[in-house]
């Protein structure tokens, strides 16, 4: 092997000019399944995502990541060490004490990866897989891998398909111990039955025979719907028009309350009566009846929020008030920045401009910052 020293200002830098003699990262852990292996360095790194049928390794070494990392009072920890521990995978971070420990299983065409603790102080979140892949994700690839969320503890950000990344995160806040995510290695013509696997397995996830990965099998899905505020009293008129036009499913929009999807008296004046006296009128046309619940809205008039509100409601963030505050104030005034706080609300936009303050709703119409 040859070698160069080259001194400099009292640095020393050794250049290699072969591979030979390099030491590379011995092998902490391997798991695998059916059809794929996953192999870990001692560096916390990933050696190898072999398909086992052909021996190819599809793990970008060259763009070589921690396996995993920890965010923890605006610190990221990248994962540096990794040992097995009593059949389990434990990672240790960058300038910390902190550990993760991993159970990893194989499952068919697929690795199962669950947290089984985080242990650390002011840990906020932790990314617990991370594998960059040579794979593109596109058609015609004779291998695909992707990672599947199975509870809603895990966050994968990227939809269930061929990829070429594969990450799992849990959070502080909704628990990390649990967290579970199956990343799925196999044959791309076998990639949907994979996930079908996976998701009929997974008791939190919610199972469908026509969503998910196995929507391409319903014929449900095949049609068109048509949105339309339909009525007791219009329904009929709607039946005639999607057939003239050819959709198959009538999707019932705007006509109920979000949140609790109450009827709304002016479309049905019998209230849900009414509404199942409607869609069975489609169905007996030999249409299918739709639904937008819009979940991520919920009108103030509903019983969750009127006339009191439900503990359980989500917020965006917790304010001191900075002054008394009665019924003849136009202004709330709080010890902390409102930079974040906007008053616009929208279709598209998360935010409700409303203020809770024990069981009393205020809703706002501007922000400023205090002047002195």
């Amino acid at each position: 092997m040859n070698k160069t020293r080259v001194i400099a200002g009292g640095l020393v830098a050794l250049f290699v000019f072969s591979g030979v003699g390099v030491e590379k990262p011995q092998e902490a852990f391997c798991a695998e399944s059916d059809s794929v292996r996953w192999t870990i360095g001692t560096d916390a790194r990933t050696l190898g995502f072999v398909d086992k049928r052909s021996g190819i390794n599809y793990a970008a070494l060259q763009k070589s990541l921690p396996v995993a990392s920890l965010k923890s009072v605006g610190r990221t920890l990248p994962s540096n060490r990794a040992t097995a521990e009593n059949g389990h995978l434990r990672l240790g971070f960058v300038d910390s004490d902190a550990t993760v420990d991993l159970n990893l299983t194989g499952t068919g065409d697929g690795l199962s990866v669950e947290v089984l603790s985080v242990r650390g102080e002011n840990v906020e979140a932790c990314t617990f897989v991370q594998v960059p892949l040579t794979l593109k994700g596109t058609e015609g690839e004779p291998f695909a891998a992707c990672a599947l969320a199975l509870n809603l503890q895990t966050q994968v950000r990227r939809l269930p398909q061929a990829t070429d990344f594969l990450e799992a995160s849990c959070y502080r806040r909704f628990g990390f111990t649990g967290a579970k995510v199956a990343l799925i290695g196999c044959p791309s013509a076998k990639l949907r039955g994979a996930l079908q696997e996976a998701v009929n397995a997974a008791p939190e996830l919610p199972h469908s025979p026509i969503g998910g990965p196995s929507a391409l099998d319903a014929d449900i899905n095949r049609g068109s719907y048509l949105f339309a505020p339909v009525s007791e009293k219009t329904v009929d008129d709607w039946i005639r028009l999607a057939q003239n036009l050819g959709f198959t499913q009538i999707d019932f929009d705007g006509m109920s309350r979000y949140g609790d999807a109450e009827p709304y008296p002016a479309l049905y004046p019998n209230g849900r009566a009414g509404l199942k006296a409607a869609v069975a009128k489609v169905h007996a046309a030999g249409l299918k009846a739709g639904l937008h619940s819009y979940s991520f809205f919920i009108d103030k008039r509903c019983p969750w929020v009127t006339p009191v509100p439900d503990k359980r409601l989500g917020s965006d963030a917790v304010f001191t008030l900075a002054q008394t505050l009665d019924e003849k104030n136009e202004t709330v005034v709080v010890s902390e920045p409102v930079t974040n706080l906007s008053a616009v609300t929208g279709f598209f936009v998360r935010n409700s401009a409303t203020l809770r303050v024990d069981d009393e709703l205020i809703v706002y119409a501007a922000t400023a910052k205090a002047r002195y």
